[in-house]
């Protein structure tokens, strides 16, 4: 089964946690136009772990084409001409799309930066699997890394894989990979 997930440093981490939930998941990132030339987008690894990248174009919409899921968050047609939510579905209209949620969250802002700008973020976009829900049904257990609001410790990403695998069907963690993967803090802490 190959599934892909496009989006920023968030679906890059999310792309090894999904491939541990099976060996034989080919689970790949695309490297999209806005994040190339920054640190975090350079292909093969993310803060030492392996992340398999897809780079170049043409190489990137075969792998749309051919995937049976696809994670991603919405893209402008500013933020990537090829890889934008309305693009993105033509490359392979019968693929199992879920749209997640771009972590943008300081608790201590209002609006924008706060659990009403994702609120509205996700109605507009209509988001699969909206980060607020998990921020409500978790509350202080989400926290952000180094006060950087796009920066989620690993509790928001177990939970967020913990949703993602209720809408495929797919086997979560164990209890021991998830305390394992709790300790070891991946990405972010």
């Amino acid at each position: 089964m190959k599934i892909t997930l496009l989006g920023n440093c968030q679906t890059k981490a999310l792309t090894w946690y999904i491939q541990q939930l099976n060996e034989n998941f080919d689970v790949k990132w695309v490297q999209t136009k806005f994040g190339r030339g920054k640190n975090w987008a350079k292909p093969g690894s993310f803060e030492g772990k392996p992340v398999p990248t897809v780079t170049g174009k043409e190489n990137a919409i075969k792998r749309l084409m051919n995937s049976s899921f696809l994670i991603y968050q919405n893209l402008s047609s500013e933020a990537s001409d090829n890889f934008h939510n309305e693009k993105i579905k033509l490359y392979n209209p019968t693929c199992n799309f879920i749209s997640i949620s771009s972590f943008y969250f300081h608790p201590n802002n209002s609006q924008e930066n706060g659990l009403t700008g994702m609120i509205h973020r996700a109605n507009v976009f209509d988001i699969d699997v909206p980060a607020h829900k998990i921020i409500e049904q978790h509350g202080s257990k989400i926290e952000i890394v180094n006060s950087q609001p796009n920066h989620p410790s690993t509790f928001y990403f177990l939970e967020l894989v913990r949703e993602i695998c209720k809408r495929t069907g797919w086997d979560y963690y164990s209890e021991e990979q998830y305390n394992q993967y709790l300790k070891e803090g991946y990405p972010f802490g």
